[in-house]
């Protein structure tokens, strides 16, 4: 998995509007770490996909149910304390290979011992996914997003099953279940630098196949020709193009990639009035940054280990420097706050020498993924210069669409009310 394929869209993680001290730590003051209410629960490392991007280390490494409930106690009792619901994400590797060993066992424990008042989540690659273990989650309420980057020629350059096989003959002819279950589920698909001419039909794809909710990001972990940054270019220029389109049309879907961006142009330009310097966040840990073990949300290993950050965990290279404690003992604040000290958006950058201070989001530029970052470059605040270049070219996209959208008088309401255009 690359980037935050966990997540709904990086905008989840990174959104602003409903942060407050009760989910981060305040600036400057350790004793306000919150306790870890919600978790991904890394039932396996295992998996039946061998994608070419994931940050998964593939070892024979299960999570016993013992753990799992002792992982749900733990959570639980945070929660009871702080007043809020505790969540789990099972996660892995791909947790549908502990479905009967523990997440249904783990599932029933949880909704007799605590009834519904503790969310469950999936993210799976779906190949094991059925109309059973569908009816089952529903009845269970476990929400559940499903991996996918696309046409047939995109995933299975992107996502080959471990033994070879095509992943997406395995998991196109189901995209009709998964959506009937989870209708609102979110198309995220991983852009790379070998299948970057699909881009536009990728989104045409999830179209076609019913999703409204679209997201994409690129392999910051590959290295891109400039051919292809060109060919990149091009394709966000044709699905902005085909984004009007379908707005004009009267599609109820969201894209939001080019959505993400209406709102920095906004921030640019309010920054700007100010004369502000990356100030979101200001005023709490980590500048209330995701994965970074200031927050109430973490990433709870095989062995019951705490992470600040799912893409860490088991992960013994690197992993072991954003271990923040384990479910026995609870977190260990110093950990933590050894994190939240190395990142500091002021000092955020790019690589390759790109002259930051010419780019649009100078002024609002929060590091995208920390996480990544470290993956990429070692040091959290090191932006691989390939994410920069894909924000710079949807931002320009941004821009045209606003001034395209202006001259469609007879859906002017439309466009306000997806934030291309404000409202007077």
């Amino acid at each position: 998995m690359n980037s935050c394929k966990s997540c709904l869209s990086k905008e989840k993680c990174n959104s602003k509007s409903k942060r407050s001290v009760q989910t981060y730590g305040r600036e400057g003051e350790p004793d306000s770490l919150p306790e870890i209410t919600s978790a991904f629960l890394v039932v396996t490392q295992a998996c039946n996909l061998k994608c070419k991007y994931c940050f998964v280390v593939q070892k024979p490494r299960s999570m016993t149910l013992k753990t799992a409930k002792d992982a749900a106690d733990y959570l639980a009792t945070n929660a009871k304390e702080r007043g809020e619901i505790p969540s789990i994400n099972f996660f892995g590797g791909e947790p549908l290979l502990k479905w009967k060993d523990v997440i249904v066992p783990l599932t029933y424990y949880i909704r007799q011992k605590y009834g519904d008042n503790f969310e469950l989540s999936m993210t799976t690659n779906g190949v094991l996914l059925d109309e059973e273990k569908l009816q089952f989650m529903k009845k269970n309420k476990i929400g559940f997003m499903v991996s996918i980057d696309g046409n047939k020629k995109t995933q299975d350059i992107n996502r080959p099953c471990a033994d070879g096989r095509s992943s997406f003959d395995i998991i196109a002819p189901k995209i009709a279940m998964f959506l009937r279950y989870n209708p609102n589920m979110t198309f995220r698909a991983t852009v790379d630098h070998d299948n970057v001419e699909e881009y536009l039909n990728n989104h045409k794809f999830a179209v076609e196949h019913g999703y409204t909710n679209m997201f994409s990001i690129v392999n910051v972990f590959s290295k891109w020709s400039e051919p292809e940054k060109n060919e990149l270019e091009k394709q966000i220029h044709l699905t902005a193009e085909y984004y009007l389109d379908l707005l004009y049309e009267g599609k109820n879907f969201s894209m939001s990639p080019f959505e993400s961006m209406f709102r920095k142009i906004d921030k640019i330009k309010e920054a700007e009035r100010k004369n502000e310097f990356r100030t979101a966040g200001k005023g709490l840990l980590a500048y209330g940054r995701c994965g970074l073990g200031a927050s109430k949300f973490a990433s709870i290993g095989t062995d019951g280990t705490l992470y600040s950050c799912q893409e860490m965990s088991d992960n013994d290279e690197i992993g072991r420097e954003f271990i923040i404690g384990d479910i026995y003992k609870g977190t260990n604040k110093n950990r933590r706050m050894n994190i939240i000290k190395k990142f500091d958006p002021k000092k955020v950058h790019s690589t390759d020498d790109m002259d930051c201070k010419k780019c649009p989001f100078y002024r609002i530029c929060d590091g995208a993924c920390t996480i990544n970052n470290y993956f990429a470059n070692g040091d959290l605040n090191i932006m691989p210069s390939i994410l920069c270049f894909y924000y710079q070219c949807l931002y320009r996209e941004a821009v045209q669409i606003r001034k395209t959208a202006e001259q469609f008088e007879n859906v002017v309401e439309r466009f306000r009310n997806k934030g291309i255009l404000k409202r007077k």
